[in-house]
């Protein structure tokens, strides 16, 4: 059997999200095939390690511990029990800072540790809206116009006239104000003119760096796409919402929010946004799993959007209900696929030099 650790929780302000998509991880994890140990990471990023799971677990909160341990000393305590563990794949399941920004592939990394999902770079220019932006312009896919901020420019222009003419003149009249490294659309705000400002200062709350996009009228699609070298995408899906923005809230406690598994377009459309979605995959770099998500305008055009590299794996999340949808894959065997990517990728890392 091979031994899998689940890491959830974290620093994040994704934190609960993280408990509810570990709940579903662990539960469809199958027990006949791997011994499934857990550590919850506090608010305060204090690491909790926790013994084996042979029972489902009923609630998100279930998973949360408390520790007396400084964060150095429950770190320790981590890697002693993972060196307990023979040759564990750890499944990060950590969503937003910390955990699809790099961090912690690169702390699992300095460990020796396998994971699954995506390496350290992919993880890191998916995170910041403004590199992931610029690769897009590079690879000629197709995206919204942009323009990007850094907190150190806008505080040095006392007035800002000349920030909002160019925001403006770079995006069009109404536009969408994104904190660069950020997820779950936390820090996100529709904006004006009459506006612009405001919404400024509130994605510098959540970043050193914005990105401000031109408003795209129509529907947001999401793409699940698997894989390594050979990635393979969902058929589309989308959300039905009564917000007009797809906050936080909007995705995680909006009760009438409804799931369109798939989102039915015609063969070619939906052809045209399974490649584009592959398409911006490999052009950042991505391995193992991402759900990559895209607009498509009232003239059906597409623009792809962002990519998540640790999509939500909660009840309201598209990731894994697009593929049973696709080929009739269930959680359960979609997370046997990503066990198994995840280890193909490792293998191929050792192989590559690391010098003479």
């Amino acid at each position: 059997m091979i031994d899998i650790h689940v890491l959830c929780g974290s620093e994040s302000t994704e934190h609960e999200i993280s408990l509810r998509s570990a709940k579903n991880v662990i539960n469809d994890l199958d027990k006949e095939k791997y011994n499934v140990s857990m550590t919850y990471i506090t608010k305060d990023g204090r690491f909790v390690p926790i013994g084996n799971f042979k029972e489902d677990i009923k609630n998100p909160e279930d998973l949360q511990r408390t520790t007396y341990l400084t964060k150095q000393q429950s770190i320790m305590q981590f890697i002693d029990f993972i060196q307990s563990l023979n040759d564990p794949i750890i499944i990060p399941v950590i969503h937003g800072a910390t955990g699809e920004d790099g961090q912690i592939q690169g702390f699992l990394k300095t460990l020796g540790l396998r994971f699954i999902g995506n390496d350290v770079e992919s993880s890191a220019i998916c995170m910041d809206k403004a590199t992931t932006n610029n690769i897009f312009k590079a690879y000629d896919i197709p995206q919204a116009r942009y323009y990007v901020l850094e907190r150190k420019r806008f505080d040095r222009d006392e007035d800002h006239e000349s920030i909002i003419s160019n925001i403006f003149d770079a995006c069009g009249e109404t536009v969408y104000v994104k904190p660069s490294s950020n997820g779950s659309s936390v820090g996100v705000n529709k904006a004006t003119r009459e506006n612009i400002i405001e919404a400024l200062k509130d994605a510098f709350q959540y970043d050193n760096k914005v990105v401000i996009e031109e408003e795209i009228k129509g529907v947001e699609l999401e793409v699940s796409v698997i894989g390594n070298n050979n990635p393979i995408a969902s058929l589309p899906g989308s959300y039905t919402s009564t917000k007009e923005l797809f906050d936080y809230d909007a995705k995680y406690m909006d009760n009438t929010l409804i799931k369109n598994s798939p989102h039915v377009l015609d063969e070619t459309k939906t052809k045209q946004i399974r490649q584009l979605a592959i398409d911006a995959y490999l052009a950042t770099g991505c391995n193992g799993f991402a759900r990559v998500d895209s607009f498509m305008d009232n003239d059906g055009n597409f623009y792809v959007n962002e990519i998540n590299t640790y999509p939500g794996m909660t009840p309201t999340s598209l990731f894994s209900d697009l593929w049973k949808v696709t080929d009739d894959t269930s959680f359960t065997q979609l997370l046997d696929k990503l066990i198994d990517y995840s280890i193909e990728y490792f293998e191929q890392q050792k192989a590559i030099k690391r010098g003479l």
